[in-house]
């Protein structure tokens, strides 16, 4: 019985972005991560030891969200405009 909750939930993951409904709670948190370390990495001085290591740990946060297919805007958008999705053929995987 528990196998089966397994399958449901890991099927949640797969159906629930392709359906249009809320992102699972797993990639919603790597997302509030990489923004919050975002925030870090772009608004702290550069020769900090902490503006470094957000930067890095947004790398790696990032890094994550792309294994799990979340993309961050597309190919042909401004940065203002990027969001988080599920990625597509035009989206621009994170590097």
């Amino acid at each position: 019985m528990k196998q089966l909750g397994m399958l449901i939930a890991l099927a949640g993951l797969i159906v629930a972005p392709a359906l249009g409904e809320s992102r699972p709670a797993a990639v919603q948190a790597l997302i509030d991560q990489w923004t919050a370390q975002n925030s870090l990495c772009r608004g702290g001085s550069g020769d900090k030891p902490e503006t470094q290591k957000a930067c890095g740990e947004r790398q790696e946060t990032g890094r994550a969200l792309d294994a799990l297919n979340w993309c961050y805007g597309t190919k042909t958008q401004m940065a203002y405009e990027m969001e988080w999705h599920r990625c597509k053929a035009d989206s621009s995987r994170y590097e």
